[in-house]
């Protein structure tokens, strides 16, 4: 089921309100992704084109740009496919407007015929068909598109952080994990930490006496402030952090291991809130991973020992599986 709705831009047919939106968002997406106008668009005929935009290659030889003529259809209300007919003289467009190649930017599909006339064109130019799929596909997994996403489509943009990134009830009612000082709401803003206070025992054994969370900056400190009093050790990680489902994953299993080889062990009260903000904390991961959450995967990998063994608990999960 797709998630987004193309119908959020209104038709593009002559004298209706917002007419000219489908080619803005258009020329928005190829920008945010590096690729700029070079002409349009322009209210008025267009001499079969909509907008030409300007891609810079790199080679290892040197640099060049490759002028894209870009044909804007936006059929998402009425559901119908992009037919030949509606794109005329492909080649001679192109030639006419000294492009290299054709983008064809559509809210619903090519139409079988014009899937075949296209196919003729690549023997020549190139060809690049962003079709419904396509659009959404990039707006969900690109984050260079995410405020494009936000500002064309609001209503599908506020379903999907709403389904896919807001926190979800795991039991009967959601859990909320608000800062211990000024018991602002963490799982909103994400900008806080955990915390745990230890104390050595048993020569080198760890006891957690104390779990917290809070805001980053001066309630953080607060709170570290008192555990350093009673002589404790503090040491945190990063909500958001752990916010991706991943990393969450991988820091259970690290305190189960710690656990199980008696090398850590928490008093009943910090046992208690530990268990209260896993089992919160289990809203936020309980989803898919975004393109955005992948990429800060990465970053964590290249931190000492942060992700230590994660490659191999993967390999060993996948040896269980199968």
């Amino acid at each position: 089921m797709a998630i987004i709705d193309f119908r959020e831009i209104p038709s593009s047919k002559g004298g209706q309100a917002g007419q000219d939106e489908w080619a803005l968002f258009t020329r928005e997406f190829f920008d945010a992704m590096g690729v700029k106008a070079e002409e349009g668009p322009d209210r008025g005929p267009d001499s079969g084109r909509d907008l030409i935009l300007t891609e810079r290659r790199i080679g290892t030889l040197g640099t060049g740009e490759h002028r894209w003529l870009v044909s804007c259809k936006h059929y998402a209300h009425s559901k119908k496919a992009v037919y030949d007919s509606k794109e005329v003289d492909i080649i001679g467009r192109l030639r006419k407007f000294r492009a290299n190649g054709f983008i064809a930017f559509y809210s619903t599909v090519p139409s079988s015929g014009l899937s075949g006339t296209l196919e003729r064109v690549k023997e020549d130019f190139g060809v690049e068909v962003y079709d419904c799929e396509r659009i959404e596909r990039a707006l969900l997994e690109n984050t260079a598109l995410k405020r494009v996403f936000e500002r064309f489509f609001p209503e599908s943009y506020a379903r999907y952080t709403r389904e896919h990134i807001a926190p979800r009830a795991v039991g009967d009612l959601p859990l909320r994990i608000r800062c211990n000082v000024c018991g602002k709401d963490l799982m909103d803003e994400r900008n806080g930490i955990f915390g745990f206070a230890n104390r050595v025992v048993e020569g080198h054994k760890v006891e957690t006496v104390d779990v917290y969370w809070a805001c980053r900056g001066e309630c953080d400190r607060l709170l570290e402030s008192r555990f350093d009093k009673r002589g404790l050790i503090t040491g945190w990680e990063d909500i958001d952090d752990l916010s991706i489902p991943l990393v969450f994953m991988h820091w259970i299993i690290t305190w189960m291991n710690s656990l199980r080889k008696g090398e850590h062990k928490f008093t009943e009260k910090a046992y208690e809130k530990f268990s209260e903000f896993t089992f919160a904390m289990a809203q936020l991961v309980v989803r898919e991973t975004t393109e955005e959450e992948r990429e800060r995967i990465e970053s964590l990998r290249d931190i000492p020992f942060y992700l230590g063994g994660l490659d191999q608990w993967g390999t060993e999960l996948k040896h269980i599986q199968t």
